[in-house]
């Protein structure tokens, strides 16, 4: 995403400056062609682009249900389009009128007999008045960059900030760790707001400090790590943000676990006034494009990061959102009045299908797939109960949905560990500028033995969720209990949690 968004935003300017130098005269007519020449370039390459479906880029036109029902979303897509071939029919037209060999001649080193009688050929003399038509779709793409322009700031202000900005990418785990040495950063934020979602779920909005926010720029779909000061030492737990945020607020959605130490002491102690620390926002539950259709399946408090990436496809994006919730009761619905204000303002591009158990029974896998049998196949995120998700995922698959295709956020899933064997793996470590050895019983996890003999690696949540252990695998192989947080391709790079990696190899040698 973050690729086109550049794209876009050069091919913007390039335009920009294109229509500038035709509104100048003829004292800008060398200027003006040069400038045609890249604007072709720049449209014939998102026209080759547009068919191979890249992931990030989307349609030139809109989907086929946007068509059959026009709505806001269709009428921006339409005016880009429209606004893209004016200003395509008379950059062609435009060179067709000029001698583009000895324009091209002006370049070092090229001379006109390089283009020989290509120069002369003329592919607009069949229009008779080549110079009018050459006008009439040059000030047409003028009316419509300023049709363009007021459709951005009335309904596209967030998406178009984006642009300018660009999409900044997750932060890395790196970021994660503070100037102290093993010290995780844990910044105070301060709740500014607290909201009663059900009988046992609640909201908190945190505010984040000028210096903060860059640090703790979030993306649809993260979560954030909170140290609940509940027991000695405080506990670490991760919470998902519920809302997309506006670089100032950030907002996590608290469900009540019964005997839950954590999530009872911030439903019941933590104001609005107070401070509680947090680690920077991370996870990997992110969709990569929010101009493309994305399928959400959830269960229970699984809503909490959906509507966080529902919200940011209505707002910022142009895709389309087919939302599956499933919940106890009717007085168990997280976010209810919420999604039916988004489900009445977005009506062509929010499906909403909302399962009740009390009334439905539990959702089997026949029971989601047939709910879900007449959806697209699109990117699928799934959260919820580990049962729920299996469903889910078995109905995705039913409607030929690759597993690549098919995202899952699970906390507190990790595979339960093995017990350690009489076999043992010899570690070698680079920690802090120091090398180490020590022996790692099978069974036993990187962090658990470096801190058995006496060393001080980084770590957090120790529970796969929040990479602050990260290190990377030089030589030799261990195998992850669960990994909530590294992307794919961090993996193949031999990136590890060291919370839940466990030696496979007899020698094993790491590095922070």
């Amino acid at each position: 995403m973050a690729v086109f968004t550049r794209l876009r935003l050069f091919h913007w300017l390039l335009a920009g400056f294109f229509l500038a130098a035709y509104l100048s005269g003829d004292g800008a007519e060398l200027l003006h062609v040069w400038l045609g020449y890249g604007l072709v370039g720049l449209l014939l390459v998102r026209l080759l682009i547009a068919p191979l479906r890249l992931r990030g880029f989307p349609r030139l036109l809109p989907p086929k249900g946007q068509r059959r029902k026009p709505g806001l979303t269709a009428f921006g897509t339409w005016l880009t389009f429209a606004t893209l071939a004016s200003l395509a029919l008379a950059s062609l037209i435009g060179l067709g009128m000029v001698d583009n060999g000895d324009v091209l001649a002006a370049l070092p080193g090229v001379g006109p007999e390089l283009f020989g009688a290509a120069s002369d050929i003329d592919f607009v003399g069949w229009m008779g008045d080549a110079e009018e038509v050459h006008e009439f779709f040059a000030n047409l793409a003028l009316g419509l960059v300023g049709l363009h322009v007021g459709y951005v700031l009335l309904f596209r202000r967030p998406a178009a900030w984006s642009m300018l900005r660009g999409l900044r990418q997750p932060p890395g785990p790196a970021a994660l760790l503070s100037s102290a040495p093993g010290a995780p950063a844990f910044a105070a934020l301060e709740v500014v707001g607290r909201q009663v979602e059900t009988a046992d779920t609640g909201s908190f909005s945190l505010r984040l400090p000028d210096a903060l926010r860059e640090r703790f720029t979030a993306q649809p779909g993260q979560f954030l790590t909170l140290r609940v000061p509940c027991a000695e030492p405080p506990l670490l737990r991760c919470y998902s943000l519920s809302q997309p945020s506006d670089g100032q607020l950030l907002r996590i959605t608290v469900k009540r676990v019964a005997g839950g130490r954590a999530s009872n002491w911030l439903l019941d102690r933590l104001q609005p006034g107070d401070r509680i620390e947090a680690l920077p926002p991370a996870g990997a539950f992110v969709p990569q494009d929010l101009d493309a259709d994305l399928l959400l399946l959830g269960a229970g408090s699984g809503i909490t990061p959906l509507r966080s990436i529902l919200e940011a496809v209505l707002r910022q994006g142009r895709g389309r959102v087919f939302l599956f919730y499933a919940s106890r009761d009717a007085g168990s619905l997280i976010f209810a009045e919420e999604l039916a204000e988004f489900s009445r303002r977005y009506p062509e591009r929010l499906q909403l299908r909302i399962w009740l158990d009390a009334e439905q029974g539990v959702p089997s896998r026949q029971a989601i797939a047939a709910k879900i049998a007449d959806w697209p196949a699109a990117e699928a995120f799934v959260c919820g109960p580990q049962a729920f998700m299996d469903g889910a995922c078995a109905a995705l698959g039913e409607r030929g949905l690759a597993a690549a295709r098919i995202h899952l956020e699970r906390f507190g899933a990790a595979v339960p560990a093995a017990a350690p064997s009489g076999r043992r793996s010899r570690l070698r470590v680079a920690l802090d500028g120091r090398r180490h050895e020590l022996d790692v019983p099978r069974g036993e996890v990187l962090l658990e033995a470096m801190e058995r003999a006496g060393l001080q690696p980084p770590s957090a949540c120790r529970s796969g969720v929040c990479a602050a252990c990260k290190c990377r695998v030089l030589k030799g192989s261990a195998s992850m209990r669960s990994n909530q947080v590294l992307s794919a391709g961090e993996v193949r790079q031999g990136w590890v949690l060291a919370c839940q990696a466990e030696p496979s190899s007899a020698e094993l040698q790491v590095e922070y």
